[in-house]
């Protein structure tokens, strides 16, 4: 187990070519798809089971599957400055074993148990070789006090359990540094109040993200008159995502972060990744992947959120 990485499990390779195949695939039951980062991604360090360091002689270390019996803090990290030592949380996820134990983003930690914390990667260990119920030690600084907290750390969530925790009932996340490439769509969540907005991440190269587009285009259709909102975003420049959409028959308006500020903000590293927003502004469900049991739940949801003032 390691730092908090809100990786996904992927199915899939990234498929480059110079022109977008228009193929309606079989939607499969559910599917994912790892996105490339974000050009600007920070360099974080996330708890990502699939990068941590397990020891052979810890019980079910290399038995365990994601997601069963390995331990989880809940914590992304960034780097300490060069004089301060340590690990900083740059993001607790709410529920977490972090937040329940008091953690805050902007902690930073220098010791787990025993042991010296000198970088991320030492926190990543350190959690690696612990599983679900272990009760960990952690000395951390906060604003140049010392402090002291345990932490009981809990299985390892799936990656849409994760983004449901940190997302759903919470502030949607400002949208930064889009483009339009198709339609008409004011890149600002304060813009959008009052409306139902749906935000999708995707990209032409996603097989997934294809199998969702019809239903995309039906929300567009049947709802957009009644306050809904559907916009895609996609990683890639401006004329590539403008093409896309056009050879893909996307019929909502679809926009640009090639900076990747959105896509960090939504912590969008799989894909298709879709949000729903209330008129208030409050993420009210997260889809992750292709989900044919999702789907319907979601379909509802538009239409309650539609039917609220």
């Amino acid at each position: 187990m390691a730092l908090l990485s809100l990786s996904l499990a992927a199915c899939g390779a990234r498929q480059q070519t110079s022109t977008v195949a228009i193929q309606k695939p079989t939607p499969p039951e559910k599917t994912a798809i790892t996105a490339p980062p974000a050009p600007t991604a920070p360099t974080l360090s996330p708890e990502d089971p699939g990068d941590s360091d397990q020891d052979e002689g810890s019980p079910d270390a290399d038995d365990a599957p994601p997601g069963e019996g390995r331990g989880w803090l809940g914590v992304e990290l960034e780097p300490a400055g060069p004089d301060e030592g340590g690990a900083r949380i740059a993001r607790v996820v709410p529920k977490s074993p972090a937040d329940k134990a008091g953690l805050v983003a902007g902690d930073l930690i220098q010791r787990l148990d025993s042991e010296t914390v000198t970088a991320p990667a030492d926190v990543v260990g350190v959690v690696g070789r612990h599983h679900e119920g272990a009760r960990v030690g952690v000395a951390f600084k906060r604003q140049n006090a010392d402090r002291l907290a345990v932490v009981v750390l809990e299985r390892y969530p799936e990656q849409d359990e994760i983004v449901r925790m940190t997302f759903v009932d919470q502030p949607a996340p400002q949208l930064e540094g889009l483009k339009t490439a198709q339609g008409t769509f004011t890149p600002s969540i304060a813009a959008q109040r009052g409306q139902v907005l749906v935000v999708e991440f995707w990209a032409p190269w996603c097989v997934a993200c294809r199998a969702l587009i019809p239903h995309m285009n039906q929300w567009h259709a049947q709802y957009a008159a009644r306050g809904l909102h559907v916009v895609g975003i996609t990683g890639d420049p401006l004329a590539r995502a403008a093409t896309a959409a056009k050879e893909l028959g996307m019929e909502y308006p679809v926009a640009s972060d090639e900076t990747g500020k959105t896509i960090m903000a939504y912590q969008a590293r799989a894909i298709p990744a879709v949000f729903v927003i209330d008129r208030a502004g409050t993420v009210r469900d997260v889809m992750v992947g292709y989900d044919a049991v999702k789907l319907p739940k979601l379909d509802a949801l538009v239409l309650k959120l539609l039917a609220e003032r």
